[in-house]
């Protein structure tokens, strides 16, 4: 059997929002054993976001940990340069990132439904328009 049957995602990379804990812990593990180099990225557990790099890259990957608050534009900016630095255009982008404030409406503040609106929908976009760029450059649309 071929290294690329065992490992369709060799030479892929991949960014995972919100993977230091959780799902996106989950996935960024199932994409590393399928091959793929990957970022996690954190807003604010650092440690967790250690053990996650650390689980991945004992399956043999390259992994980076970057910390970055994805509703904010400045800090979907610098991760995605950090990343692309690290391992090229990402292949891959898993909007995982998200929050809630589990209130009934009449008790949200406009302060909770916006921050639960700016991590659920405004880093999604932010980061899909990053990803795109680089994806388009490398022609991943071609494949």
């Amino acid at each position: 059997m071929s290294q690329e049957h065992l490992l369709p995602l060799a030479g892929k990379a991949a960014l995972i929002t919100g993977s230091s804990q959780g799902i996106g812990r989950a996935i960024a593990y199932r994409l590393a054993q399928s091959g793929a180099d990957i970022v996690i990225n954190y807003r604010s557990n650092a440690a967790a976001a250690e053990e996650a790099k650390a689980s991945i890259e004992a399956l043999g990957r390259r992994c980076i940990a970057v910390q970055a608050d994805v509703s904010k534009e400045e800090d979907v900016t610098r991760l995605f340069a950090e990343a692309t630095n690290a391992f090229g255009p990402m292949a891959i982008l898993v909007n995982n990132a998200g929050t809630t404030r589990d209130k009934l409406i009449l008790q949200m503040s406009l302060a909770d439904f916006e921050h639960v609106m700016d991590t659920n929908l405004r880093a999604a976009f932010l980061c899909t328009k990053a990803a795109l760029r680089g994806m388009m450059k490398a022609r991943w649309d071609a494949l």
